[in-house]
């Protein structure tokens, strides 16, 4: 017999919001998370998010931790997982970094995904509060201000009008790898939209905040806020599962967010590229934990 019926590898919305299923399900299930902060711990703020608009993130998971640990289904354990075997059709062996082992029926990836930053001197240390990527996490607080945008990525360019909702100042750095049609430029500055083109060398301020984008030729432009979009990849302990992956890298599943591993189970930002926030991988936990607990009483 397993420890568990169900072990959630990630403490972030997805995983907590399916921690918080389970334990309602009266399904015994572990919380495995590493101490280290989440992707949103930059953020001041969790915004949009109904009934606890601006709750600083760290307050949203002491909350819900509370709301799983008052039901005694689901354990939660701080400790991030080394690794992962197979120890039957219907076992997993999970290895942690503080030297515990445990066993579990089915598993339930909710890791997020890591970003990889442009190398640009001056970005890490305000991401989250002057750089930020989410204008409908955190364009409100920053409206009216002068944004920038880098553009890196050719699918930038297409929602650049999104972001004039939020400002009527605002450039858009071109990165000499962007190729942009004389058409595509000519639209967006009748919208007021100005352009750099070439690499943007470091970003100035002062703590987190953000006073100048400078290129690498030296010219400096004033703005208080960039949008930077990082690429991301997967955590080395999925890519040692080896679930099918999408053509952008993330975790292939079906409607009930089962992988195409047997008894493994995938959501939150890992699954998906598209607009990734809290409500979206609060839903997705949700759920994922809804399909295990049909799998589990059905005995698929």
């Amino acid at each position: 017999m397993t420890d568990y019926q169900v072990a959630i590898i990630g403490g972030g919305p997805a995983g907590l919001a399916a921690a918080l299923t389970l334990s309602r399900s009266m399904i015994k299930g572990l919380l495995l998370d590493a101490p280290t902060p989440a992707r949103n711990a930059a953020s001041p703020n969790v915004g949009a998010f109904p009934a606890r608009d601006m709750t600083a993130p760290g307050d949203f998971r002491a909350k819900v931790a509370e709301e799983i640990d008052g039901y005694g289904f689901v354990d939660r354990r701080a400790a991030a997982v080394t690794s992962i075997s197979r120890q039957g059709e219907n076992e997993f062996a999970l290895n942690a970094d503080d030297g515990s082992a445990v066993t579990a029926d089915r598993l339930l990836l909710a890791t997020g995904m890591i970003d990889v930053f442009p190398a640009i001197n001056g970005l890490t240390e305000r991401w989250g509060q002057s750089i930020v990527n989410c204008p409908f996490c955190q364009g409100f607080e920053h409206r009216d201000r002068p944004w920038g945008i880098l553009v890196h990525r050719p699918e930038i360019l297409d929602a650049a009008e999104v972001y004039l909702n939020w400002t009527r100042d605002l450039v858009m750095f071109i990165d000499p790898q962007i190729a942009m049609s004389d058409d595509r430029r000519l639209q967006l500055e009748r919208l007021g939209v100005r352009f750099f083109f070439g690499t943007v060398g470091s970003l100035e301020g002062v703590d987190g905040y953000l006073s100048k984008v400078v290129m690498t030729d030296g010219v400096a432009v004033d703005r208080e806020i960039l949008l930077v979009w990082p690429w991301q990849t997967q955590c080395a302990l999925v890519t040692s599962l080896g679930p099918a992956l999408t053509e952008g890298g993330y975790v292939r599943i079906d409607e009930g967010y089962r992988t195409d591993l047997p008894g493994v189970y995938a959501a939150g930002d890992l699954v998906y590229g598209g607009h990734q926030n809290t409500n979206t991988a609060i839903h997705m936990g949700n759920m994922a934990a809804a399909t295990i607990v049909f799998d589990i009483c059905q005995g698929g």
